[in-house]
C-alpha cells in the first residue's frame, strides 16, 4: 500500500501551521510508493500553510555554467516536486540564470527577487533567513539543506571562491533578449566535498527540528534560522567542519 493523500496532509499538518512560509527541499523517490500525485502533495502543502504562508522552492537551472542559456520557461532541474510548482499559473519564479527559485501564495514577489549572490539582501535565500520561515526536507538529510552556504559565504571561508557565469536569457520562443549573468561561489579544490550533516546533529540535539515518518522516508522540519545558527556554531568551532575529503585529496 503506497503513501495517501491522507498521509501526507497528517504529517505536514503536524510541522507546519496557517500563515507559515516554507522552502522545501524534496527526493520524492526516496519516500518509496505514493497513491497521491505530486499535485495533491503540493495541494497539502498549501493547505497546511493557508492561509496567508507561502511555498518556496529552488528551481536550478545550472546546466546554464555550460550552456549559457538561460529562460524563465526553462524546465527546473531540481526535481519533480520543484517543476510542478514553477508550472502553476500562479507562481512566480525569479529571474536568476543558476540558482532561481519559484514560489506560491501571497509573498512571492518577496521571495523571488533577481540577485546576483546569495548574500544580497534581496536573495531569496537571504529572504528566507529575513521571514525565519520553516524549511521542510521530504526524503532527504540536512547535508542537501541550502542554507548552510549562507553561513559559509558570511565567514568567507577560504575553500570557497567566486565565479561570475555569463550567457543570454532567452524569452519562451527561444528567442535572445540579451547577457545575463549570475556570481556563484565554486570550491577552489574540486576533490574536497561538504557535508553539513553536523548542524543537523546540533539542531535535533537542541530540539529544534520535527522529524516525521511518512512511507519510506522522514520529512524534517526546522526553522531557517535555527539550522543557520547551528551551521555558524559549527564553523566557528572549526572552519572545516563541513569538510569531507575523498582519497584524491589526501
Amino acid at each position: 500500500m503506497g503513501i495517501s493523500a491522507q498521509d501526507v496532509r497528517r504529517v505536514f499538518s503536524q510541522a507546519l501551521e496557517p500563515g507559515d512560509d516554507v522552502f522545501i527541499h524534496a527526493s520524492l523517490g526516496r519516500m518509496g510508493h505514493f497513491d497521491a500525485g505530486v499535485e495533491d502533495i503540493v495541494d497539502a502543502l498549501l493547505e497546511a500553510i493557508s492561509p496567508g504562508g507561502t511555498l518556496v522552492v529552488m528551481t536550478d537551472t545550472r546546466s546554464f555554467a555550460k550552456t549559457g542559456r538561460f529562460s524563465l520557461s526553462q524546465p527546473s532541474e531540481t526535481g519533480l516536486l520543484t517543476e510542478v510548482i514553477r508550472q502553476r499559473p500562479e507562481a512566480r519564479r525569479s529571474r536568476v540564470p543558476m540558482i532561481s527559485f519559484a514560489a506560491l501564495g501571497p509573498s512571492v514577489e518577496f521571495y523571488t527577487q533577481e540577485y546576483n549572490d546569495y548574500m544580497e539582501p534581496q536573495s531569496t535565500m537571504a529572504r528566507v533567513l529575513e521571514r525565519d520561515a520553516k524549511i521542510m526536507l521530504i526524503g532527504i538529510a540536512y547535508e542537501k539543506c541550502t542554507m548552510f552556504h549562507m553561513a559559509e559565504e558570511r565567514l568567507n571561508l577560504p575553500y570557497n571562491a567566486y565565479k561570475t557565469f555569463e550567457g543570454v536569457e532567452l524569452d519562451a520562443d527561444g528567442d535572445e533578449i540579451g547577457p545575463i549573468s549570475q556570481r556563484y561561489f565554486v570550491r577552489r579544490d574540486m576533490s574536497i566535498k561538504k557535508n553539513p550533516a553536523i548542524a543537523g546533529e546540533m539542531l535535533e540535539a537542541r530540539g529544534q527540528s520535527v522529524v516525521s515518518p511518512l512511507g519510506d522516508g522522514l520529512v524534517r522540519t526546522f526553522k531557517a534560522r535555527d539550522f543557520d545558527r547551528c551551521c555558524m556554531d559549527a564553523l566557528e568551532a572549526d572552519p572545516e567542519a563541513f569538510l569531507v575529503k575523498t582519497e584524491a585529496s589526501n
